[in-house]
């Protein structure tokens, strides 16, 4: 891609660069002072991919002035007007006077994304000389890109460990650069998100990111940046929920692996408009609402762990590989309006003023481990949805091919509620995949959430994400202390070979409450009928684990007048 900038002569620019150091250098400090407070970082969740040229873009019109992440390429080795010095004077310090936040992907060519291995210790030196070069316009950094495409590193397929190698040595080499903006912070490049294709994508996005993970622990990162995308073939609707389990099951892999307190920014998100027609551009246009709703609404759940950016790729015009993704490109092309017009979309979506949310210290992970206590999903006060499908069969305590849930074949996240009937101490869950009910594992489940609600329909709170990198035919998760909690929400993110949930048993453990005498989880008329038999009073004792210690509400290894009366206060059907 090349922006649709004049140019002119190489040399004349490089003249320039060098003729204006003495200006770049007053002007920077002058930045430094008037800008600094809202460089740190955007207010605002939405963002672009190249800023393009600061005198014909529109780039303010379209965010309604306001601020927006910018994604920008620095390359070393590359044209003169991909380097930082050049950007630097001809575009960054204009971005950044408008109030934009910057994120630069550094490399050191098109094709050598991450430095090969005889050039790595030399990029270093050019890596610490970029951030000096930037310090006063830019402290988020992206090491890279899509390293599991053949194309990003020269038709050779680049490992996690070589990347992780990299990634250490650029990022100790941009964090000894101080900036005045504040702390550097060093991003893992994206995954191209998708399955391997021979000859383009060497190996799955989910794949890589989860090797990668295996190969780096969180003292060494800073964060991630993520991709994601709608497919063209996809309705609006569908390819909004294509989008987010991609980004939610990329989130999940990085809580899996210990990263769930660390920043993710998506730094390219988009639907083409292919082919290019009016009616692409309306469900691109629809799209784009639609998604940046969808991640906000995310990042307002109590417990997940959020996005912070999402940059549209892309926004300069553009007539050759990008066009179909180029917010410029459609300008004028078809009718106006939020639902129809790309640059319009964007312009309602900047006015929903959707927060950029930024991670807080991770809660306690959930133990991987059985729950105590019973299954409180199959209390005959609990009700059972789905999204799509008859969600009976996964709570008919039956493990079994011809007893499961089984989505539509429509395209994820799924989800599997529970309304227990009265609020419970929840202490875990038990999901049994296909293959426990003899199937091929590959239809287990490979990501999902796990949320509860206080009520029976939300709001939900997350409370772990997983990210099943073996193919286990059974999970287990577990508090180590319960929760309060009535409503309980599975979301299947990734659905293992296909689009299709398949759940033989989903399994809601709380402990079991006093006066449920029975051991079915809940307090009801059968429980009175055994209760009346163990009402004894005080000067009658009895063992642990007898029928009638289930009685016992204020543990006192009696069945009292007192535990009748806690007891009565549980009764639930």
């Amino acid at each position: 891609m090349r922006f649709p900038v004049d140019h002119g002569d190489d040399a004349a620019a490089r003249r320039a660069i060098r003729g204006g150091a003495l200006r770049g250098v007053m002007l920077a400090a002058l930045a430094t002072i008037l800008l600094a407070p809202t460089l740190r970082a955007s207010p605002w969740l939405h963002g672009i991919h190249w800023y393009g040229d600061p005198a014909s873009g529109r780039v303010e019109l379209m965010t309604g002035n306001r601020p927006a992440y910018c994604l920008e390429t620095v390359m070393t080795h590359s044209d003169i007007w991909w380097s930082a010095g050049w950007q630097r004077q001809q575009r960054f310090l204009t971005a950044v006077s408008r109030g934009h936040t910057l994120i630069v992907r550094i490399q050191r060519n098109w094709g050598e994304n991450t430095p090969f291995a005889h050039n790595l210790s030399d990029f270093d030196a050019l890596a610490q000389s970029a951030a000096a070069e930037l310090a006063d316009v830019c402290r988020i950094w992206q090491v890279g890109n899509e390293p599991n495409l053949l194309d990003e590193w020269g038709g050779q397929a680049l490992s996690p460990a070589e990347y992780a190698a990299a990634y250490r040595r650029i990022r100790t080499a941009i964090r000894s650069v101080a900036s005045p903006l504040g702390e550097q912070l060093v991003l893992v490049a994206p995954v191209s998100p998708g399955d391997a294709i021979p000859g383009v994508r060497h190996t799955g996005g989910n794949e890589w990111l989860a090797a990668l993970c295996a190969e780096l622990s969180p003292n060494e990162v800073d964060g991630f940046a993520l991709h994601g995308y709608g497919a063209p073939w996809h309705s609006a609707t569908d390819a909004r929920r294509d989008f987010l389990a991609s980004i939610l099951t990329q989130l999940a892999i990085l809580s899996s692996f210990g990263f769930a307190d660390k920043p993710a920014l998506v730094t390219e998100w988009a639907r083409a408009a292919d082919p290019p027609s009016t009616a692409q551009e309306a469900a691109s246009a629809a799209f784009l609402n639609g998604s940046l709703a969808d991640v906000a609404a995310w990042n307002a759940q109590p417990g997940a762990h959020p996005v912070s950016a999402m940059c549209w790729f892309i926004y300069p015009p553009d007539s050759g590989a990008w066009q179909a993704f180029s917010i410029e490109s459609f300008a004028g092309s078809g009718p106006p309006g939020a639902d129809h017009d790309l640059f319009d979309a964007f312009r309602h979506a900047a006015d929903a003023q959707h927060p950029s949310v930024w991670p807080s210290q991770a809660a306690a992970a959930m133990l991987d481990s059985p729950p105590a206590g019973v299954n409180a999903a199959r209390s005959p006060l609990a009700t059972r949805s789905a999204d799509s499908g008859n969600p009976a069969p996964a709570f008919d305590g039956v493990v079994s091919v011809v007893s499961k849930w089984t989505s539509s074949a429509a395209t994820p996240p799924h989800h599997l509620t529970v309304d227990l009937g009265l609020t419970r101490e929840v202490t875990g869950f038990v999901l049994r995949n296909a293959g426990a009910a003899g199937e091929n594992p590959a239809f287990n489940t490979t990501a999902l959430t796990f949320e509860t609600a206080d009520g029976a329909a939300g709001p939900w709170h997350v409370r772990t994400m997983l990210y099943n990198a073996t193919g286990a035919n059974v999970l287990s998760r577990n508090f180590g202390a319960p929760i309060l909690a009535r409503g309980v929400r599975l979301r299947v993110l990734d659905a293992g070979v296909d689009a299709t949930a398949r759940i033989p048993e989903f399994e809601v453990y709380a402990l079991r409450p006093p006066g449920d005498m029975d051991n079915d989880g809940d307090v009801d008329a059968a429980d009175f009928t055994v209760l009346r038999f163990c009402l004894r009073g005080p000067g009658f004792t009895y063992a642990s684990g007898t029928t009638c210690r289930a009685g016992d509400a204020d543990a006192d290894a009696d069945v009292d007048m007192h535990d009748l009366a806690d007891v009565q206060r549980r009764f639930g059907g």
